[in-house]
């Protein structure tokens, strides 16, 4: 008994494991993809179905096994529809496996039902705590009930309801905590990878991400390709930081990135390349609407007012360095230095103000 049951508990964890590893990068909702909830729900089934074939003979005449929580699963993460898909696969598989019989056909109609009633739970219950605790004792009700219909003698039958019950509060109580575990796991392991690519502070891309982004443009890049690199730095930021704190001075930051964002097409790429140097990626953009974005930046930021943590007021400017490939920069490799020199002139010149090398013709 203790080997099978080794062997369902290994199961479970290696096929949640799996899974888990496969899904990592994706929102696991009811409300994600049809496609990724089917997915889900078939893996649910699978492991339903291999904890079935591989039931635990607690004594002669009393058999149990933990099917029932591959549906569980299934209703806990993709809602009604998943939690109806695994219950029918694994009673038809049900069916197929053991063969058409009266207690093939019951079980399977009591599979069917424990996906229905669990996805019902899972629907109209919030808690992910109380959706598992509501479908636990569910299930427990179901398959007592099925088992009153299968087995005649009551001695059997009460050991196989009290053994059923007990084995299926432990699993599901360790099963909870540990998918508990990986949901925070992949939780945190998609929040290191924000970060990885993310600025912290303004929610752009950081340097890193930049500098991935250009390359991958650089290599696809074709005769009819038009690439834009403006380089937009904070004109005397630190004044800002040394009359008002760096916390204010983070909290401008914050502003900037946001206006950058609301001026900007959503197909642009947005960076913070370090400190107050922010830059913008563009594809296919014809020389005037570049200027154009540009000045929208300049002239957004001049009149917008910057509130610090005290709710005091002030404006800042921007300073922005424009280069365009092929038009002012013919190889695509000096870019950057062409939006950077692009930008200390335009410091040069005054401050607040967009400058682009006009091309040689």
């Amino acid at each position: 008994m203790l080997k099978d049951l080794f062997y369902n508990v290994t199961t479970i964890i290696a096929v949640i494991s799996i899974g888990n590893q496969i899904l990592i990068n994706e929102e696991i909702t009811p409300s994600s993809p049809l496609k990724l909830r089917l997915f889900f729900s078939s893996m649910a089934g699978v492991l339903g179905i291999l904890l079935m074939v591989n039931r635990v003979q607690v004594m002669s005449g009393v058999i149990l096994d933990f099917q029932n929580i591959a549906i569980m699963l299934s209703a806990t993460y993709c809602g009604f529809v998943a939690a109806f898909m695994t219950g029918l696969i694994i009673g038809v598989f049900q069916l197929v496996y053991v063969g058409l019989n009266y207690s093939s056909v019951i079980t399977a109609i009591t599979v069917i039902l424990t996906g229905i009633g669990c996805g019902l739970i899972a629907k109209y219950t919030a808690s992910k705590l109380k959706t598992w605790v509501l479908m636990s004792i569910y299930v427990a009700i179901i398959l007592s009930l099925s088992y009153v219909v299968l087995i005649e003698n009551q001695w059997i039958l009460l050991e196989t309801i009290t053994t059923y019950g007990i084995g299926t509060a432990v699993a599901s109580t360790l099963l909870y905590l540990f998918i508990r575990h990986l949901d925070l796991s992949r939780f945190l392991y998609r929040k290191y990878q924000a970060d990885s690519i993310r600025d912290h502070r303004t929610g752009l891309n950081n340097v890193r991400q930049f500098d991935s982004e250009l390359n991958k443009i650089m290599n696809q890049l074709t005769d009819r390709s038009i690439i834009t690199l403006l380089f937009i730095d904070i004109d005397f930021f630190k004044k800002i930081n040394d009359n008002y704190g760096h916390q204010n001075g983070d909290k401008v930051l914050e502003d900037l990135g946001k206006i950058l964002l609301s001026s900007c097409s959503y197909s642009d790429i947005l960076s913070r390349n370090g400190g107050d140097e922010f830059s913008v990626l563009m594809t296919d953009c014809p020389r005037d609407k570049v200027l154009e974005v540009a000045e929208r930046i300049r002239s957004g930021v001049q009149e917008h007012k910057f509130y610090l943590i005290n709710g005091q007021i002030i404006t800042i400017t921007v300073s922005i360095g424009v280069a365009i490939y092929p038009d002012t920069v013919q190889d695509i490799n000096k870019i950057v230095e062409q939006a950077d020199w692009a930008l200390y002139e335009a410091k040069q010149a005054g401050r607040n103000r967009v400058f682009m090398e006009v091309p040689a013709l």
